[in-house]
């Protein structure tokens, strides 16, 4: 089970759901925690791999399925995404036609105009944000002075993000547990492993679940040779970002042809943000 530790600002007691400043919180007291309903900015901060876009996506289809909100926009981020470009998308998302001169200031007013008296969610997610009163600069109103109970859920590596969203709960997602690292792994591969094999993950679910994917259809004569590869793969631990490469490395050379692995190189050269034309 994956654990989550939660920040509270100091501000008037808010009386749906009571937390300290700091405590660790489960799954299922995050989404009530985020899915609360006092209008506020909610940022879920941590390093690549924790699953931050993961725990927005579960707080955003809980929060869709239940009815919650008016209007339901997820917008997904990148470091090279430009402030125009996150208007653009927020429009688009709005089915606000913005043709392709319109200014952006006037792309905020338009946003600004459709979300002003509805209830919304806003994920904006891997955001890079370091520009102060960002929600303004995106046309965006403040769920806390909107008073509607609407929400800004937004996902980030970095504190100067934090900062500028100004967030009224901070949750940093924490790495999961060796007991919970191999129930990971044994859920994606479908059988009983070696447990050793995940203590280079660092407990991060992204490694556990790129792992699993080379490992989850290896024959049964071959499963000895190629958790022995896997082990080789991982190498000496060293840190996060290391495994992170070597497991790429050690899934691509188990891609089962060359043109899946011509497909897998063309799939990187497109940012995070930008669909993929195939």
């Amino acid at each position: 089970m994956a654990s989550y530790c939660c920040f509270r600002k100091s501000r008037t007691r808010l009386p749906s759901f009571t937390v300290p400043r700091y405590r660790l919180i489960t799954l299922q007291d995050m989404l009530c925690l985020i899915l609360r309903p006092e209008g506020e900015v909610v940022a879920i901060e941590g390093i690549g791999g924790l699953g931050k876009t993961w725990a927005a996506k579960e707080a955003f289809e809980t929060a869709r399925n239940s009815n919650r909100f008016d209007t339901y926009i997820w917008v997904s981020l990148s470091t090279s995404c430009s402030l125009r470009r996150c208007t653009e998308k927020i429009a688009t998302c709005l089915l606000i036609d913005i043709g392709a001169e319109l200014l952006s200031s006037r792309i905020r007013v338009m946003i600004k105009e459709h979300l002003t008296r509805r209830k919304f969610l806003l994920v904006l997610d891997n955001a890079y944000f370091v520009e102060e009163n960002i929600l303004g600069k995106l046309g965006i109103p403040c769920p806390r002075e909107q008073s509607l109970g609407s929400k800004v859920i937004v996902t980030t590596r970095t504190g100067r993000t934090v900062s500028v969203m100004d967030p009224a709960i901070l949750i940093s997602p924490k790495p999961l547990t060796d007991q919970a690292s191999y129930d990971l792994l044994r859920e994606k591969i479908g059988k009983d492993i070696d447990l050793e094999l995940v203590d280079n993950c660092f407990g991060m679910p992204l490694s556990i679940i790129l792992l699993a994917g080379a490992l989850c259809d290896m024959p049964a004569q071959e499963s000895s040779k190629l958790i022995s590869e896997a082990y080789v793969a991982l190498g000496p631990k060293i840190s996060v970002f290391t495994t992170m490469v070597r497991l790429v490395k050690f899934c691509y050379r188990r891609l089962p042809s060359d043109t899946a692995r011509r497909w897998f190189l063309y799939c990187l050269l497109f940012p995070d943000d930008e669909a993929i034309p195939v």
